[in-house]
């Protein structure tokens, strides 16, 4: 460990960097995902069972475009690293387009195919008809979320990663005022329960897209590049170049958050109950997979940085220190996890049953946290590279060829239940961490014999 700490002790530092205002904006929006769930949580089971139906419906959606808009950080980080300001703008404007192209046909997606395919899915029928209007306004969402991406994403390829935190804490204080008032009808708000956590979502998000432009206009050379853009010329090689990486990255992370989802469809056939545990659990372990994005982002930034000087040691060291630095991490997550597993589903709900499946989920959650971390940084590295067809592909395989079925097997045919579901999960996280991790070291020493061979 201390010759480790000494080879990698300035990349250790320097991920830290970039890498920490990303991780405390992640915790905020999961702090709003938590304080929304105990909210709706104290609504009943039913009605955290009914958000937890929308979400797996509406997560798919929004990681998708979530990727699409990851396309930007690796072009403008290495833009930069190449001193290419005329770049930059470019890369901005475009991607600003596709990500409000993107917004519009998601919101198209859930009014014309997600809305009419919920009474077919088998779920109960009380937890389908709440999960309606949050879904419907969970859509809306997607407009603000996408516009605001695109700035957050320009900012934090600049390795600037502070301006997008700001927005990010402020919004999710305002959301969490919002979705006190509108759920419960306080400070003199309608009641509007379940749909009012996603109304006060919606409000937020628009927020938080005036709040962004101002602390970019306040760090100038953020601003400028932007600001000098043509925003009423595009091309289509440019739109290209965007979808080029932003469609497989969008791809890859829509397959891993929609195997989550599906593993949310099977839980829902095993009945309300395991499905509030199966959210309880989802919930919790995505604070550590958030914080995850931010270290997997560091290492895209950086990546990409070192990519644009051609500094190939550098891009090895990048990768590799960050990896290890997200697995030390994670162990200490799966800790918490099981030392606190019988504890931390009575901040959800009270009923005893629900409880009890949601302390043995975490279990499971905490097995795959080492796993969870290596492929989302080692991803976040490949994207650095701009490599991202085949860890689509690797991602396809592990949760759709590999977890899933595991999943509904272990559920229905080998009679495991809710534990079952997970298993599925575990076996395919394992899988992707270790061959995107393969993926990686290859293609530096690729890379790096290409460079040894011109010189």
């Amino acid at each position: 460990m201390v010759v480790i700490y000494k080879n990698y002790k300035t990349d250790f530092r320097q991920n830290l960097l970039l890498a920490w205002p990303m991780m405390v904006g992640q915790i905020g929006q999961i702090t709003v995902n938590f304080v929304d769930n105990v909210m709706v949580g104290k609504l009943g089971p039913t009605p955290l069972a009914s958000v937890s139906l929308a979400v797996s419906i509406y997560i798919s959606l929004f990681v998708l475009g979530m990727g699409i808009s990851f396309a930007l950080p690796p072009l403008i980080a290495a833009a930069h690293g190449e001193n290419a300001n005329r770049k930059i703008s470019q890369f901005f404007k475009h991607s600003l387009l596709v990500n409000f192209a993107y917004a519009l046909l998601s919101i198209l997606v859930v009014q014309y195919v997600a809305l009419p395919l919920l009474p077919h899915l088998g779920q109960d029928p009380e937890v389908v008809r709440l999960s309606r209007p949050y879904l419907t306004i969970s859509a809306w969402t997607m407009i603000p979320l996408m516009i605001f991406q695109t700035f957050r994403c320009y900012s934090d390829g600049m390795s600037k990663t502070k301006p997008a935190m700001i927005a990010i804490l402020i919004g999710n204080v305002l959301n969490i005022a919002l979705n006190y008032m509108l759920i419960f009808g306080n400070w003199g708000a309608p009641k509007m329960g379940v749909p009012g956590a996603a109304l006060g979502t919606l409000i937020a998000r628009v927020f938080m897209i005036f709040l962004i432009i101002i602390l970019l206009i306040k760090w100038k050379d953020l601003w400028q590049p932007i600001k000098t853009a043509n925003y009423l010329k595009f091309s289509k090689i440019k739109i290209a170049s965007i979808l080029k990486l932003g469609i497989p990255t969008g791809l890859q992370m829509f397959f891993e958050v929609s195997a989550f989802a599906g593993a949310a469809m099977i839980m829902g056939t095993l009945g309300a109950k395991p499905q509030a545990a199966h959210q309880i659990a989802i919930n919790l372990a995505s604070i550590t997979f958030l914080i995850c994005t931010g270290m997997g982002m560091a290492a895209t930034i950086r990546v990409g940085n070192k990519l644009g000087q051609k500094d190939f040691q550098g891009i090895e060291n990048a990768g590799i220190s960050a990896i290890i630095q997200i697995v030390l991490f994670m162990i200490l997550g799966a800790m918490f996890f099981i030392a606190f597993r019988n504890y931390l589903p009575l901040i959800y709900v009270e009923d005893a049953e629900v409880i009890k499946i949601a302390s043995t989920l975490l279990i499971l959650a905490a097995l795959f946290q080492v796993s969870d971390g290596i492929q989302v940084v080692a991803s976040g590295a490949l994207r650095g590279l701009q490599d991202v067809t085949i860890p689509f592909v690797i991602t396809f395989i592990s949760y759709w060829l590999i977890g899933l079925p595991i999943s509904y097997l272990s559920a229905h045919y080998f009679k495991i239940g809710p534990s079952g579901v997970w298993l599925g999960l575990v076996i395919g996280l394992t899988f992707s961490a270790l061959f995107l991790t393969v993926r990686f070291v290859n293609r530096i020493r690729k890379m790096k014999n290409a460079s040894m061979a011109k010189n």
